[in-house]
């Protein structure tokens, strides 16, 4: 859809593309996919998660502009409350899902790798690389992957299971 607007200089017309879609990094679900990363819970929190990404930041944000907690993630999402708490937790820890602190908020991010609302900043990209490497340097049997041309920031055991 676009949204239709008059340039009120001039008197035109001007047609403005409206963000109402979210981009999926194909290559990278294919790879998650193949090597059954996700749980089917997991994948689905992330789907239904993915919903409610604020534009140009990939904050987890509910229809009204506010950050979400996990009780409000739980409401719109209509996911139980401690799966819901369960499954983020595992999804922060394969960093699929960032949360940083920004005075008393905790901000939940989805990384950019997986899904994307509209032109997400490159801070984002490199606050998911820097806790890339930070768990690499505790756990040394984490590793990335490559998707089509990008070395991932998503953690993965080294022993992923292929699919069957």
């Amino acid at each position: 859809m676009r949204d239709k607007f008059v340039k009120v200089s001039t008197g035109e017309f001007h047609y403005q593309k409206s963000e109402r879609f979210i981009k999926t990094m194909l290559e990278v679900w294919r790879y998650l996919n193949k090597k059954n990363v996700y749980t089917p819970s997991e994948e689905k929190t992330l789907h239904r998660l993915s919903m409610f990404l604020q534009l140009n930041t990939n904050a987890i944000v509910s229809p009204n502009g506010d950050y979400m907690g996990i009780e409000k993630m739980a409401d719109e999402t209509g996911i139980d409350r401690s799966n819901i708490r369960k499954v983020v937790k595992l999804l922060m820890r394969n960093n699929s899902l960032g949360m940083w602190k920004s005075g008393d908020r905790e901000i939940y991010y989805m990384n950019p790798l997986l899904y994307q609302m509209g032109e997400v900043p490159g801070y984002l990209f490199n606050l998911f690389d820097a806790e890339f490497h930070r768990r690499c340097k505790i756990d040394h049997n984490l590793m990335a992957f490559k998707a089509g041309k990008k070395v991932t920031s998503i953690l993965t055991n080294k022993t992923a299971r292929v699919a069957v």
